[in-house]
């Protein structure tokens, strides 16, 4: 049997497919007999999450209209369904899962990506398959191709599932209880948006708020410095003391102490000389090049992610959600290919 590889989305499938000769089929690519493949395979997709928590009411009527009688909502299994405007393609996927027997996971390698795997996977109703994990964080098609060549057990990838499932679910747990339980209780007090609360969206805005009241409430306090312009034999300098202080009289005094006027002449009297490596700064990470992004051209972190993610499915850099500092090329090189 072919083996199936199960891609996150079309342009992932696309970015393998250039690695083989293929011939193209609707939702999926065929790969022709190769030295990785010796029967061929074929690549398939998702559309990112195929498959999706149910909504409340699929668990019990009573949970589809608001109200605090009905809280909280905790079902007992959590329920899967694949998502609205992508049962085509699932059809397409759940087929060719179900007519081999190994299935090559080449989602993204991330918690996300295995729990979109296996999401499908589980949702496709398959059992006692082979699977495998392709490992890669480069979409070149050298990488690609070792990739294939040297796949991977799954016993990581299933820690990673569980994980990004015990996430999924506590987002579903917060978003749907406390979302409908702050908006009846402002409903009550004559307030009739909905407020949409969130186990992360709810926390950051909260630090958010905290920030800004600081700055609001931020009170600036003045201090002193003893700052100088010093001659020397081959040109002149400034210099500043290690002293600041809350008002201009102590620095007056400290002045007026040790007789420090204007023109005063200096003697050095000891000089230090060391030795000091400076490495050349890593490349960025995710989050360091949204913040370096952000301060230098106000770019905001989501479409910094948005633009990554296009270079890295245009294979020049490195899969982007990670913490790894190992992108192809600094930020000033990618904003140059943006702008272009």
């Amino acid at each position: 049997m072919k083996p199936v590889i199960l891609a996150e989305k079309p342009s992932q499938a696309k970015a393998y497919a250039d690695a083989f000769s293929v011939k193209r089929h609707e939702g999926y690519i065929e790969i022709l007999p190769s030295p990785i493949f010796p029967e061929g395979a074929f690549i398939t997709w998702g559309i990112g999450h195929l498959v999706e928590l149910k909504e409340p009411k699929a668990y019990d009527p009573k949970w589809n209209r608001w109200s605090l009688a009905s809280l909280p909502i905790l079902p007992e299994r959590y329920e899967f369904q694949v998502a609205k405007g992508k049962a085509k393609q699932f059809t397409i996927v759940k087929k060719l899962i179900k007519s081999t027997d190994t299935v090559i996971n080449a989602c993204d390698v991330d918690r996300e990506g295995s729990n979109i795997f296996y999401s499908i996977y589980n949702q496709t109703g398959a059992r006692g398959k082979t699977i495998k994990r392709l490992w890669i964080n480069s979409l070149e098609v050298d990488e690609v191709r070792k990739g294939f060549t040297n796949l991977q057990n799954n016993q990581k990838d299933l820690l990673m599932y569980e994980e990004a499932k015990a996430r999924q679910i506590s987002d579903w747990l917060v978003g749907m209880n406390a979302s409908r339980l702050y908006s009846l209780l402002l409903k009550e007090q004559g307030i009739q948006d909905v407020f949409p609360i969130g186990r992360v969206q709810s926390p950051t805005l909260y630090l958010i708020y905290q920030r800004h009241m600081e700055i609001e409430n931020f009170v600036s306090e003045p201090f002193y410095e003893i700052e100088a312009l010093f001659t020397a034999e081959h040109g002149s300098y400034k210099g500043k003391a290690k002293a600041k202080e809350p008002k201009r009289e102590i620095i007056r005094a400290l002045l007026a102490k040790h007789d420090i006027q204007p023109n005063s002449p200096g003697v050095i009297t000891s000089v230090v000389k060391q030795d000091k490596r400076i490495p050349p700064p890593q490349l960025h990470s995710l989050s360091t090049l949204q913040a370096t992004a952000n301060r230098l051209w106000k770019i905001s972190p989501a479409d910094v992610l948005k633009t990554m993610q296009g270079l890295y499915e245009k294979k020049l850099v490195t899969y982007p959600r990670t913490l790894s500092k190992k992108y192809y090329m600094d930020i000033t090189e990618c904003y140059t290919k943006v702008t272009n």
